[in-house]
């Protein structure tokens, strides 16, 4: 089929909002308790709704996105090229922006963490590399970048095939994300960076992919329908609030494509909210990365004004966290994040302009 189905971009954006607050929550959540209710680390009672699951509709969101973007780049040689720099124009800038600040924090407080860091170990989290961190888990300085460690790893196996026909590039992109899942119970641990490419949470990056197919194949759903995914997929994720990690692409990961699927499947009307629907979408990037410097700061001052574990200081931490969060997002978005990509597409290579399928 040749045609092109448009992407419902105020629904993509909307859920990516969706997403990046819904992580926010869970680190309020997780803030609220060690600041307040003075709750140790260990002791951190399971969440009765797994809001970090918004990573997982991050993922499936990504696949969806990356397939419908590249439309005019499949079967054209060179066009992986194109294709990786404007990735990595989107996603570098502000995330190696937001890890110096980080780094530049650590060496101000003298933290005792950065004493243990490696120069390795802090050029990986630059490079996307996942490597083992002082307390033995694979996170960069800026514990929300291992997410970035899989859109990285998923953008250069897409941008193998990208040269191929649709069909083809698409599929060959989808056989190489369940290899890598099939060789992960085979890798060892100490090959820390392919065990973790690996994890079974790539097939999320399918589930986008396979959805893209059908919609682009004239799957439309009615409201109704849509509705019932949307109410299946939160039910879902109510009851499996534990993470089981090697099933995650399952528990939550189908859960996330039932929303993804919900928003693209059908026509979204946001009515007057549209502009606020896509300016929401385009901080989500900026919101995901920075809310912690927003914790940080409100945590801070929460502990110098001694404030207790009522339900008003309660409410005033997390207004103050989100109100924080977004305003610097917002900030980082137009005055750094939106100028340095458009400095960026100045070099990107020349657009390919002649496709050769491959089949």
């Amino acid at each position: 089929m040749s045609k092109t189905v448009p992407v419902r971009i105020p629904a993509i954006q909307g859920l990516r909002a969706v997403a990046a607050l819904m992580v926010v929550a869970a680190h309020i959540k997780i803030a609220l308790e060690i600041e307040l209710l003075r709750i140790p680390i260990p002791d951190l009672p399971l969440s009765p709704f797994p809001l970090v699951a918004g990573v997982d509709v991050f993922f499936v969101v990504s696949g969806f996105v990356m397939a419908h973007a590249s439309d005019r780049l499949f079967g054209r040689p060179g066009a992986w090229k194109l294709f990786l720099w404007r990735r990595l124009a989107r996603i570098v800038p502000l995330y190696w922006l937001i890890t110096l600040a980080l780094l530049a924090l650590m060496v101000a407080i003298r933290s005792p963490v950065l004493e243990q860091t490696t120069p390795w170990q802090i050029a990986a989290s630059f490079l996307f590399v996942p490597t083992l961190n002082p307390d033995g888990f694979p996170v960069p300085l800026l514990d929300v970048g291992w997410t970035l460690n899989y859109e990285m790893a998923f953008y250069v196996v897409f941008a193998l095939f990208i040269a191929w026909r649709r069909s083809v590039a698409l599929a060959a992109t989808a056989g190489a994300l369940v290899l890598l899942v099939a060789l992960h119970p085979l890798l060892a641990v100490q090959g820390t960076a392919l065990r973790f490419w690996s994890d079974p949470i790539v097939l999320e990056f399918l589930g986008g992919i396979v959805l893209h197919a059908l919609v682009r194949g004239g799957l439309v759903l009615s409201p109704w329908t849509r509705v019932l995914m949307v109410g299946a997929a939160f039910a879902v994720l109510a009851t499996c609030p534990a993470l089981d990690v090697p099933w995650r692409w399952l528990q939550w990961g189908v859960p996330a494509m039932l929303l993804v699927g919900a928003a693209v499947c059908g026509p979204v009307s946001f009515g007057q909210w549209r502009p606020v629907i896509e300016r929401a979408g385009d901080i989500s990037y900026a919101l995901y990365l920075v809310h912690f410097f927003a914790i940080r700061a409100v945590a801070q001052i929460a502990r110098r004004q001694e404030w207790d574990a009522s339900l008003p200081f309660l409410v005033l931490f997390s207004a103050a966290v989100v109100g924080l969060a977004l305003v610097l997002s917002w900030l980082l978005h137009t005055a750094f994040e939106r100028p340095a990509m458009r400095w960026l597409r100045r070099f990107e290579p020349a657009r390919p302009t002649q496709a050769v399928p491959i089949s």
